[in-house]
């Protein structure tokens, strides 16, 4: 029954808005007509925006609860692992070092040509200088004796340039 009086009361409000529109001079009629395409549009726009904003709300609500629980699970991770190297007594592996000497090994082979000359003396240096920097990261200069390191060339490079 109730929607019986819903029905009946858009079709009565419908028929008063056709027999007004039919009084109206077609001027009315013009206007009235880009009104209510008017605010069909504004009310599809509205509606559009409305469901986009809570798809975006959604969204990010989801990425944020992933990513908590994405790093609440790393640092439980991180946490056993260390309990499991301490009960185990076993050594935590360390790529460290490995990593360390590679960076080292790229840094010399990027700043090869800074080791020509010895920063002291100014004598070139030998090839037998160069391999030894390379191999141990220092060497000494053959003439002067100045110990050189990665760092004393990286010196020279930002004094140089």
């Amino acid at each position: 029954m109730e929607w019986e009086n819903v029905i009946n009361s858009i079709g009565f409000w419908y028929n008063v808005f056709i027999e007004w529109y039919n009084a109206a001079p077609i001027v009315a009629q013009v206007f009235a007509i880009i009104g209510i395409i008017t605010l069909l549009a504004l009310a599809i726009t509205l509606v559009y925006y409305i469901i986009k904003g809570i798809a975006y709300l959604v969204y990010y609500i989801f990425k944020g609860l992933y990513l908590l629980l994405k790093y609440i699970g790393y640092g439980f991770y991180k946490l056993t692992e260390g309990f499991y190297f301490l009960v185990s007594g076993k050594l935590k592996p360390s790529k460290q070092e490995n990593s360390h000497m590679s960076i080292q090994n790229t840094t010399i082979n990027q700043y090869d040509y800074i080791l020509d000359y010895c920063s002291e003396c100014g004598r070139k240096m030998s090839e037998r200088m160069k391999l030894h920097f390379e191999k141990n990261g220092m060497a000494f200069c053959e003439n002067c004796g100045t110990k050189l390191t990665l760092n004393h060339a990286l010196r020279t490079l930002t004094v140089s340039h």
